[in-house]
């Protein structure tokens, strides 16, 4: 037998029009969504390779749970990856294969809005990803702190994930790893989310329309 909130959730996922309007009522805070971030042996989605992938899944504004698996990659990594993430050669051999890891991470994700720290960068790597492994393409919306920080925080002289986390006195103990850079994420979220109900921007289809991610 199923209780309230299960039958709710059963219906919000055959009507979409229930969840959105329970999200608009609810406010942005509340916004199921899925938090995600990569690390990558370089800046190139086309030619790099991501060694580690997490996300964190918020349903109605609970965290309801997270995704982290490193990837293997079968070659050395470069030095300055090994230095700036403490991810090693050693780590990776213990990860899981490329093919196995994103079609558990399509299945993790479902068609949540997904929120990063700079959009363009994570999402071309994961998109690429998806495609070689699975031959499928992600039509999630997304949400980008990077430049909802700008626009919402013009004062600010860097908009780096620490930097903008210091300003909101945020700590930052695990930078440079998926799941700590994720942690810190989704409490920038909640901030910024703030500001925008502030805004009267309550919902996920209001922040579309605001241009406050341009």
């Amino acid at each position: 037998m199923f209780t309230e909130t299960e039958e709710f959730k059963k219906l919000e996922s055959e009507y979409p029009l229930l969840r959105r309007a329970r999200e608009h009522l609810s406010g942005l805070k509340d916004l199921s969504c899925v938090i995600v971030d990569t690390e990558t042996t370089g800046l190139e989605p086309q030619t790099n390779e991501i060694i580690e992938i997490a996300g964190l899944k918020i349903v109605h504004g609970q965290i309801e749970e997270p995704f982290n698996t490193l990837i293997r990659l079968g070659r050395p990594l470069p030095p300055e990856i090994i230095q700036l993430t403490g991810i090693t050669d050693e780590m990776l051999k213990e990860g899981d294969q490329k093919n196995f890891v994103f079609q558990r991470f399509l299945d993790f994700i479902r068609d949540l809005p997904l929120i990063a720290h700079n959009v363009e960068f994570d999402l071309p790597f994961i998109q690429r990803h998806m495609e070689e492994t699975l031959g499928k393409k992600l039509n999630n919306p997304t949400i980008c702190t990077l430049k909802l920080s700008r626009n919402l925080l013009p004062a600010l002289s860097s908009y780096k994930l620490a930097k903008v986390a210091e300003h909101f006195k945020i700590p930052t103990p695990n930078t440079h790893r998926a799941l700590g850079d994720v942690e810190i994420t989704y409490q920038l979220w909640l901030k910024l989310a703030e500001h925008l109900e502030k805004d009267g921007i309550h919902s996920l289809e209001d922040l579309q329309k605001s241009g406050k991610m341009a």
